[in-house]
């Protein structure tokens, strides 16, 4: 079972959503990347993992039931809040206790609450608001609206900083290099065109998401998905 909620308004240029799942094991998982950060809190035992930014898809191994707290953070969200060099997340689930964050350790605090957790959540959150987006923000909001599809040269020059700094700091804030987050939202934006016209040419479909041709676009899809167009699409109208 699975259940999402959106975000006070303050929140949201920094936190996707909370969500809460019931998990039944054993059984396999397949998560996807979708760019974000979380905190992953256990409601049975209390404790809390930190899932940086995936790069690539990720089979989890579900071996019992649990009862999960999640707050998924928009690329560059958690970075704000926490302070943490993102990159030592990357593709990574690092147990809370080793972070030795005040904030991990008063939202644990919040998530415990029998009552009006998400409210104690957003509590936690809104006290420690950063007082402005950083200028990251606005380069992932151009890769984005571009599919991904924009040189970190281009993005550099956009938000006025220097290739070499805004490199570095894309990196400390978001986990991986803007070269690597553009193709995964330039791959991600094809699977959403092939969901929404599974009937469209594979070739076209590469060509105007900036692939080479289909081979490098399939090669793109299996690599962070976990399979290859067709096999998503025969998955989808099975």
């Amino acid at each position: 079972m699975y259940a999402q909620y959106s975000p006070p308004a303050l929140l949201a240029p920094y936190v996707d959503a909370y969500w809460i799942v019931t998990t039944y094991g054993p059984a396999v998982s397949r998560i996807l990347p979708d760019l974000c950060a979380d905190f992953i809190f256990n409601l049975d035992d209390g404790s809390v993992k930190a899932v940086g930014t995936m790069t690539t898809y990720h089979d989890t191994h579900i071996l019992s039931a649990a009862r999960l707290l999640g707050i998924r953070f928009k690329p560059a969200g958690m970075a704000a809040f926490a302070g943490l060099p993102m990159q030592l997340l990357t593709d990574q689930h690092i147990q809370g206790d080793n972070l030795s964050l005040p904030l991990v350790r008063q939202l644990q605090e919040a998530v415990m609450q029998d009552h009006n957790r998400l409210q104690a959540i957003s509590h936690c959150l809104l006290k420690a608001l950063p007082d402005q987006p950083t200028r990251m923000q606005a380069a992932i909001s151009a890769i984005q609206s571009s599919h991904g599809n924009i040189s970190p040269v281009t993005l550099a020059a956009q938000i006025n900083m220097s290739p070499r700094n805004f490199e570095r700091t894309f990196l400390q804030q978001v986990g991986t290099s803007a070269k690597t987050f553009s193709r995964i939202v330039r791959c991600l934006s094809a699977k959403d065109a092939l969901k929404k016209q599974p009937a469209s040419n594979l070739l076209s479909l590469a060509l105007n998401y900036g692939y080479h041709d289909h081979a490098h676009l399939t090669r793109e899809f299996r690599h962070i998905t976990g399979e290859a167009p067709s096999e998503y699409l025969s998955f989808l109208y099975k």
